[in-house]
């Protein structure tokens, strides 16, 4: 049987994008990045689907399919949703820990030069 699903390697017009910091099940914490793609019909014309990775969840991007764009949305959601209960302690808008950059020297302002002469302004 061929596999019909899409086969996306990224999502190139998000609609939602965020972080979770959550304590999974065994009492790992993790932060996680959720991306919700904008729904799009599949290769028949016939339903639809919405493309969602979600980091530490899902292998790769996953598909919630529905009738409509509205349905696909719904069940992505929904997806989302079902983690955001399950898991303890989520926190959304989570930044990912990133590594530390050596501090920068402050910027000074640039000064204005005066300028020789002002333009003329164009009548209307």
């Amino acid at each position: 049987m061929k596999d019909w699903r899409p086969k996306l390697s990224s999502i190139d017009d998000p609609i939602a994008d965020d972080s979770w910091n959550y304590r999974t099940e065994d009492g790992t914490q993790r932060t996680s990045r959720i991306i919700i793609g904008r729904p799009a019909l599949t290769p028949d014309g016939k339903n639809w689907y919405c493309p969602f990775p979600f980091e530490h969840v899902t292998r790769g991007i996953d598909y919630a399919f529905g009738v409509g764009p509205v349905d696909a949305l719904m069940n992505a959601m929904y997806f989302v949703r079902r983690r955001f209960y399950e898991f303890d302690d989520v926190t959304p808008r989570a930044k990912a820990p990133r590594a530390k950059r050596p501090a920068a020297a402050p910027r000074t302002r640039a000064k204005k030069r005066a300028t020789a002469a002002k333009r003329p302004r164009q009548k209307a």
